[in-house]
């Protein structure tokens, strides 16, 4: 063989893996079709945080998910403060999005089915409008 030949067949054969390698790699999403509909400001109001592992995003379109969960933490049954609702369609069904704080100041948008309205106490209320706001981390 040639030199040109085999650079010819070496190139080919590291072509060859190289596409193999990059096809195999490639992760699948699966994610759920979401589309943004509308934002509605929402009167400062407290909740409860009823379920364990509910996702949080960083923004109302929901494009960000972060790597924490609500209610993971032993934080179930806590008071969160929310003031905006994201109303998103999500594969073809409606869904609401609360952007909460919590009592450290962690903000997110999480589903509304994993809070519960309810009435906290006036101190705890204050103390929520109070606290230093910090983004979810990604």
């Amino acid at each position: 063989m040639s030199k040109i030949t085999k650079l010819i067949a070496i190139i080919a054969v590291t072509l060859g893996v190289a596409g193999g390698v990059i096809t195999t790699t490639n992760p699948v999403t699966a994610s759920a079709s979401t589309k943004f509909r509308y934002y509605k400001n929402v009167k400062n109001q407290t909740y409860k945080i009823k379920t364990k592992k509910a996702d949080i995003y960083s923004n109302g379109k929901l494009k960000i998910k972060s790597i924490f969960w609500l209610g993971a933490f032993g934080d179930k049954g806590e008071y969160v403060l929310v003031t905006y609702a994201s109303h998103v369609t999500q594969n073809g069904k409606k869904a609401v999005y609360y952007k909460f704080k919590n009592a450290s100041g962690f903000t997110g948008w999480v589903r509304s089915s994993a809070l519960k309205k309810a009435k906290a106490p006036k101190s705890v209320t204050n103390m929520l409008k109070k606290v230093k706001a910090h983004k979810a981390q990604l």
